[in-house]
């Protein structure tokens, strides 16, 4: 409930500052603290569900539990035994069945998404995972993935090939390693976050720039065995100093 809230004092301000993000309906997933350090599989936002209505609470538990049908598939390339301890954050928490038309209305109202996805970015640093799986290549570039996008300002390494689990590396997925925050003039300037003690928590997690499975190729798809490799090299990765 607390990211709900979180969500809610912040699209306080929507009304006045879009009719598009007033009226489109949130959600989010309440994450206990058993998900904490471990896994973390981050959407770009809730589809609105295809009977035109909304989820009548607001906020769901694990939904790879839950038998829904997204949510199955999408968990699909978890292991077992990790479902029930792997968090779910949608990036953005609002109902649009169109992505484009999410995306469209973000611009012209920046400052109001700014402060939605800081509530979106406190939340991942409380959860700290230590495999983050971004499974939509539209939400990277507000992760800081794009030279161009601060956003949220995380500092990407590519993870070279020699260093990964053998069954990852004859795979063809990137895998990056977050450093901490991008520095400089630019980042600087437009980074939305900033912890009072200036600590990225999220420093050390090992991320899959994913996206979603329909159309990729066999190289391309994660498997629970692949999500089990990159979850033990996740919790071997801070002795790797090159990447931090």
């Amino acid at each position: 409930m607390d990211l709900f809230n979180n969500y809610s004092t912040v699209l306080a301000q929507a009304a006045a500052a879009s009719s598009y993000f007033a009226k489109c309906g949130f959600v989010a997933c309440n994450n206990d603290d058993s998900v904490n350090g471990k896994i973390l599989v981050m959407g770009i936002n809730p589809s609105t569900p295809t009977n035109g209505q909304y989820i009548q609470t607001p906020s769901y538990s694990n939904p790879f539990l839950s038998g829904h049908p997204y949510f199955d598939k999408l968990g699909a390339i978890l292991p077992n035994h990790f479902k029930q301890q792997t968090g779910y954050l949608d990036l953005l928490p609002f109902f649009e069945k169109e992505q484009s038309t999410l995306l469209s209305n973000i611009r012209g109202n920046e400052s109001l998404i700014a402060n939605v996805l800081r509530v979106t970015q406190i939340e991942m640093e409380r959860i700290a995972p230590s495999l983050l799986i971004v499974a939509s290549k539209a939400a990277q570039p507000y992760l800081g993935a794009a030279d161009d996008c601060i956003w949220m300002g995380y500092d990407f390494v590519p993870v070279a090939k020699q260093d990964l689990p053998e069954s990852v590396a004859a795979k063809d997925i990137d895998i990056r390693i977050i450093k901490g925050y991008r520095q400089g003039e630019f980042a600087e300037r437009d980074r939305i976050y900033r912890p009072a003690d200036g600590i990225c928590r999220l420093r050390g997690t090992v991320a899959v720039m994913y996206k979603h499975s329909r159309g990729l190729a066999a190289e391309e798809k994660l498997t629970p065995e692949l999500v089990d490799a990159l979850f033990v090299f996740a919790n071997q990765v801070k002795a790797i100093s090159k990447y931090l």
